[in-house]
């Protein structure tokens, strides 16, 4: 691998550390609900580390969750299928750490190969997941998070009825997050999507979470109550902190 596509040393590290860490959920023996509990409490911290390093990320795990399984709840998925989709959200964005450096670290402009390195990360996230039995079903819905209904997303071109359902789930919640926290605007967010219904998004998904969250407090409350809810998961220190990052600009293209 040329020096320029390694990634840069602190997510090299911290891969080798998630991947312990998961082999340790993933051997765990418990009762089912405690072993869920437990999973979904130690992947909430994980994320919560991972999005220290990628900027603008912090708590985008989370939310994106708490919005994927009110949609979920809406269309009546199984409790597999909402536990699967939670583990996904919450890990959606594993693959930016196995971006290279020159794409971590800098503003500058983008070449075309630089692009298909960014759009590399829904396999790259899913081929670091897809070890742990526990999450082979959650890395497949990351691997296709960022398909369009019309065909138009990446990395593998899938249209329509042909990305699975949660995955499809998973593209509304990401993007409605990342748009409702760079604009400061939950409604414009809702807009937006909106907008996007039937080509980038299922129509009947994106409409029934339009119809769920407009003019409601819930989705509201649950942005102002995140920075509270930071402080119960206590961060590990990441060193090598004096790394610079994306640029908002970056992280909207990979959004």
């Amino acid at each position: 691998m040329h020096r320029s596509a390694l990634p840069i040393p602190a997510t090299t590290q911290l891969t080798r550390d998630l991947a312990r860490q998961l082999s340790a959920l993933n051997s765990l023996q418990l009762a089912r609900e405690s072993l869920e509990a437990v999973r979904l409490l130690q992947l909430r911290r994980l994320a919560r580390r991972i999005e220290t390093i990628i900027p603008g990320h912090f708590g985008h795990g989370e939310r994106t969750a708490h919005y994927a399984l009110l949609l979920a709840d809406r269309l009546g998925l199984t409790k597999d299928q909402r536990l699967d989709l939670h583990y996904s959200a919450l890990l959606h964005d594993i693959g930016l750490l196995m971006m290279p450096e020159h794409l971590l670290g800098t503003a500058a402009p983008h070449t075309l190969n630089d692009y298909a390195l960014i759009q590399s990360h829904p396999r790259e996230g899913a081929a670091l997941l897809s070890p742990y039995s526990f999450l082979q079903e959650a890395a497949r819905l990351i691997a296709h998070h960022h398909e369009r209904w019309d065909g138009a997303g990446y990395p593998y071109g899938l249209r329509g009825e042909y990305i699975p359902g949660s995955a499809r789930i998973l593209a509304i919640a990401d993007v409605f997050d990342s748009i409702a926290s760079r604009t400061n605007s939950l409604d414009s967010a809702l807009r937006t999507l909106r907008a996007s219904a039937g080509s980038q998004f299922d129509p009947t998904f994106c409409l029934t979470f339009f119809d769920l969250l407009h003019n409601q407090d819930h989705y509201r409350a649950h942005h102002v109550a995140d920075v509270t809810s930071a402080s119960m998961y206590p961060e590990p220190v990441i060193e090598n902190s004096a790394h610079t990052f994306m640029t908002h600009s970056d992280t909207d293209r990979i959004a």
